[in-house]
């Protein structure tokens, strides 16, 4: 059965990021085995301090490498990705091997997709996060990305309503991620 780790690029607990990953794991199901990867504690990415290796980021490392498919579901913040995240993907990007920086990293070949919660439904985010993840050199699935807009109640509710329209495009991309999986 497919792996698939997901990340969210907000540590905000219960947040709308956090209930569209818990969306997603659901109607996934039982079609493949998912976890979702705890983060909150890998440091700021200083070069002088990569060796050794963080415990915090090798735990991290050791759950990509293991995933078929990482799944990163993220806010929007000023048009762009979260900072925590962005240095979540440095980490996740910098060589296994301290001889080699051209090397192969623990999400070097991996497929991924990205999902997010905004008030537009991460329209701008979604494509730099895209771009960043190709950069990295992820096989990235764009095929049916979602983006699933907050509505202007949710915020004052704190509860993040899925449309159906919401919930078709959330299944065409599992369908679609699992399609590289096989």
């Amino acid at each position: 059965m497919a792996k698939i780790l997901m990340i969210n690029g907000s540590l905000h607990i219960g947040g709308f990021n956090a209930q569209l990953v818990n969306k997603i794991v659901e109607l996934i199901g039982n079609q493949a085995q998912v976890s979702v990867l705890d983060w909150e504690n890998v440091p700021f990415f200083v070069q002088n301090k990569e060796f050794p290796t963080p415990e915090a980021v090798v735990s991290v490392r050791q759950m990509v490498q293991h995933a078929d498919a990482i799944w990163f579901v993220t806010p929007e913040y000023n048009y762009q990705i979260p900072g925590g995240l962005k240095n979540l993907t440095d980490w996740l990007s910098r060589s296994l091997d301290v001889t080699n920086p051209r090397g192969e990293s623990a999400i070097h070949g991996k497929i991924t997709t990205v999902s997010a919660a905004s008030s537009d439904g991460g329209s701008h985010v979604r494509p730099i996060l895209e771009d960043l993840l190709a950069f990295i050199r992820t096989k990235v699935v764009k095929e049916h990305a979602t983006g699933v807009a907050i509505k202007p109640n949710n915020w004052a509710t704190g509860i993040l309503e899925f449309s159906d329209e919401d919930i078709v495009k959330l299944n065409q991309q599992i369908k679609a991620l699992l399609a590289k999986l096989v």
